[in-house]
């Protein structure tokens, strides 16, 4: 006698597969978007050496879709239609509620002061309502964000986290090394990480961004372009669906652009290293203005500059604006 399956065991993972006729002849679902290349559900990475600006970017991209402005005077326009406000959540786990305080501070004094160049229509009480409806910011403290033991093994900790980001369309984690107390050489700890990610994407219905440091040798050579600068096991550059990879400008591209030595450091190039769902794109160059503030620079003509070569014969492709099909907001 063969015993009855309880309904509340899991289903064998390949026990219906798809129908392909039906994919087929149904029209699909435009693909949903959070950010250009990132999907809902789907888990991404900011790469970049210490020091870069990761924070900033993620807390500008979050006041941007929370308040449905343009992030950076410029990033990503023309490849998305302008959103809606949407829920976002930061948790930057090494910062504390003073330095954010400061950022914030930074952020808004400079969107209003430059409003025309970054696209700023609201009045400010409407900006910061918005942003109070919409911004979930979690400061470092004493609680623990370790999502995997050293052993590999889940905390009660990915829990917590799918509950304070309930409702979220965009998750930002910062860094990853706060949220696994694994080995960053090991690739099957690793995966289990992105893993963990992707379980939070899924639970929360959102995309998931971490922050992850550069590797010293990808720093010094200047690969920070490169899917595979991300410091530790390429685990984690093939488990992400999705890469933006921020570096310094070094010399020799500085004297190429025009860039005098003692400004170099407020420059930063930033590129998509890897996405599976929109096209490649071009370097963009990124310009630090007054708290650390990040900038898209234009040339006259309003279009984004370009540092880095990615053309046969060292010439650097002109900005363009790639709408990405099936984009829903």
């Amino acid at each position: 006698m063969i015993e009855a399956v309880p309904s509340n065991m899991p289903k064998p993972a390949f026990s219906e597969p798809l129908d392909v006729r039906e994919l087929l002849t149904t029209p699909p679902a435009p693909l949903d978007h959070v950010l250009p290349g990132l999907l809902v559900g789907t888990v991404g990475m900011l790469a970049g050496p210490g020091g870069s600006g990761k924070t900033m970017l993620e807390l500008q991209l979050a006041i941007a879709l929370a308040t449905g402005t343009p992030a950076c005077a410029g990033l990503f326009s023309g490849l998305m239609p302008a959103s809606k406000p949407t829920s976002v959540v930061l948790i930057a786990a090494e910062e504390s509620k003073e330095v954010l305080a400061h950022r914030l501070h930074a952020i808004a004094h400079t969107l209003f002061a430059r409003r025309e160049q970054f696209g700023i229509i609201l009045r400010f009480e409407e900006f910061l309502e918005r942003l109070q409806n919409n911004l979930r910011l979690f400061a470092g403290g004493a609680q623990p964000y370790a999502l995997l033991n050293a052993d590999k093994s889940r905390t009660s900790a990915l829990k917590d986290l799918v509950r304070a980001c309930d409702g979220a369309r965009l998750v930002l984690i910062d860094p990853l090394r706060q949220f696994h107390d694994c080995d960053e050489n090991d690739s099957a700890a690793m995966n289990k990480v992105v893993q963990a990610l992707r379980s939070l994407a899924g639970n929360v219905g959102a995309a998931v961004v971490f922050a992850h440091h550069a590797s010293k040798a990808a720093t010094f050579s200047g690969q920070g372009d490169a899917a595979g600068a991300a410091r530790g096991s390429s685990a984690l550059t093939d488990g992400v669906r999705w890469q933006l990879n921020l570096s310094r400008l070094s010399r020799e591209q500085a004297q190429r652009a025009g860039v005098s030595e003692d400004v170099r450091g407020q420059f930063l190039l930033l590129d998509v290293a890897k996405a599976n769902y929109m096209p490649a794109q071009p370097t963009v160059r990124l310009q630090r203005l007054a708290g650390g503030v990040l900038a898209v620079m234009q040339d006259a003509g309003g279009a984004s500059t370009q540092i880095r070569s990615k053309m046969p014969g060292g010439a650097a492709p002109r900005a363009r604006q790639l709408k990405i099909a099936g984009v829903r907001t």
